[in-house]
């Protein structure tokens, strides 16, 4: 039998692990958290570990999730797909109630292992980077290979978080500094809204706990200002008519052929996209120049005919032989690589954002399409996730039958989201829809009642605590394992004394 301090190192040892495998390897992380959970079987200690449990209301909220989801076995029809969804939850029963009932790691331990941590998360971001600069047409969501974009992002962000406080404090801080300043970087890299604002949120949270914390919070209030000024000023400018769109139309290009003039209103970048067509002259133009194929498709799922028009119309170009004839052989080249919008290739990451955001908007505008589209599709999902529900108050589908329920209903109201198995793409609403309000009320009490151990917690458990509050307003983040494992894997850091 191994002693107390074999098991207390076999715990650390894991914990280091699984906070690395859990963003570069499902296989590994999954392996990790049973020997994790297996270790913490052999080490006995039971009355010790019975105290800390009975005391700590975080686990008692956690565990209430997986009993929700193993009893609503009880009215799912879909029995494979609770089985699945309770397999993929397995992971909040196991390593809350380890890490939970285990004396958390503190001094040089503590600081090792998010060292470790923040590196690893710094080596699979310069991968993805890599991968984004040698690999030709690959989707920035394929960037990182392991782990799905959205999850990798709250990982930038807490390890950023980790590089300024726990980290920023060495006397490697100017390192530190210089990690947190690429993870930052790489995040808008990843172009994820829901990222992007809960760096907001985090970066008033660190204000407020720093030494100088009025004078930091007027600087991140002064950021605020600045963020909001810009993204009214690329709104102005992206709505803002060239001499083209507010000209009288006319009816015949330069060599005489008629233009048409759909009249939709579709705007992009000041012009509106579907005028000043003249698909014959622009293919002729376009082959003449050694162009290729129109029709090939891009990686985005667009035709290349189609990026031509939106390359064209965003330089306020007629979509003719004239248009073509205007670009630059970088211009031609950039269209070839799926490139729509000169914007999306020479702008900053937060103007491109903001520029697909408000193109997402004009396609829902003009012609109610949503497939494809990321923040629209999720008020889709939302709206269908909500009629759900109100279909199964009390109760809720169950987590087996949440999917069927959501297809039936995009099915019902014609959705161009219909046949994709979707989920609400909200964690709340997706509880709410499985487990009806009495779930739903009990999870709320539960999870209110730890919520006052919240004071006196350092600044990276409440940075913590804040990533997963928000990033489920937007993501089912325990959709995945990444996700589950990203609310474990943090509970263990808690403040000595503060376990609860």
């Amino acid at each position: 039998m191994l002693g107390a301090t074999a098991h207390r190192t076999i715990y650390l040892v894991l914990l280091t692990l699984l906070g690395g495998t859990m963003v570069c390897s499902t296989w590994a992380a999954n392996l990790v958290w049973v020997l994790m959970a297996a270790n913490w079987v052999l080490e006995g200690r039971w009355h010790e570990k019975w105290q800390r449990a009975r005391r700590s209301r975080l686990l008692h909220g956690v565990l209430a999730v997986v009993g929700l989801y193993a009893l609503s076995g009880l009215w799912s029809d879909n029995r494979g797909e609770w089985l699945s969804q309770l397999e993929l939850v397995l992971p909040l029963l196991a390593v809350p109630a380890v890490v939970l009932t285990t004396r958390p790691p503190s001094g040089q331990a503590r600081r090792t292992i998010l060292w470790l941590y923040t590196g690893t998360v710094v080596v699979v971001s310069l991968i993805g980077t890599v991968r984004l600069l040698t690999i030709d047409g690959l989707p920035y969501r394929q960037a990182v290979p392991y782990i799905s974009h959205i999850r990798f992002a709250l990982n930038c962000c807490l390890a950023t978080v980790v590089c300024l406080t726990e980290c920023g404090r060495s006397r490697w801080r100017y390192g530190a500094w210089l990690l947190a300043a690429w993870l930052l970087a790489y995040v808008l890299l990843m172009r994820s809204y829901t990222a992007v604002g809960i760096l907001a949120a985090l970066g008033l949270l660190l204000a407020l706990r720093s030494a100088h914390r009025w004078r930091w919070t007027a600087a991140w209030g002064l950021c605020m200002l600045g963020g909001i000024g810009f993204l009214l000023a690329e709104v102005h400018g992206y709505y803002r008519l060239v001499p083209l769109a507010t000209g009288p139309l006319k009816a015949y290009t330069a060599g005489g052929r008629p233009y048409h003039h759909e009249q939709d209103g579709f705007i992009e970048s000041g012009n509106y996209v579907n005028n000043y067509l003249c698909l014959e002259e622009m293919r002729a133009e376009w082959t003449r120049r050694g162009g290729g194929d129109l029709g090939t498709p891009t990686p985005e799922g667009y035709t290349c005919e189609a990026n031509l028009i939106r390359y064209l119309n965003a330089l306020g170009l007629t979509k003719d032989s004239v248009g073509v004839a205007s670009l630059s052989r970088q211009q031609l080249e950039e269209v070839a690589r799926g490139v729509p919008n000169p914007v999306y290739a020479h702008g900053n990451p937060l103007r491109r954002m903001v520029h697909v955001m408000l193109f997402e908007y004009e396609n829902y505008r003009c012609y109610n399409a949503v497939a494809g589209f990321t923040m629209l599709q999720r008020l889709e999902l939302w709206k269908t996730g909500w009629r759900v529900f109100l279909q199964h108050p009390w109760v809720g589908t169950g987590s087996g039958d949440l999917a069927d329920a959501m297809e039936r209903e995009l099915q019902a109201t014609n959705s161009p989201l219909q046949g994709h198995g979707m989920y609400p793409h909200n964690q709340y609403l997706t509880w709410l829809a499985m487990f009806g309000l009495l779930g739903a009320a009990l999870l709320i009490f539960l999870f209110a009642r730890a919520l006052p151990a919240l004071r006196g917690q350092s600044t990276l458990t409440l940075a913590w605590a804040l990533t997963l509050t928000l990033s489920c307003l937007t993501e089912s983040t325990l959709g995945t394992l990444a996700g589950c494992l990203l609310c474990c894997w943090f509970m263990a850091f808690r403040t000595i004394g503060h376990h609860r």
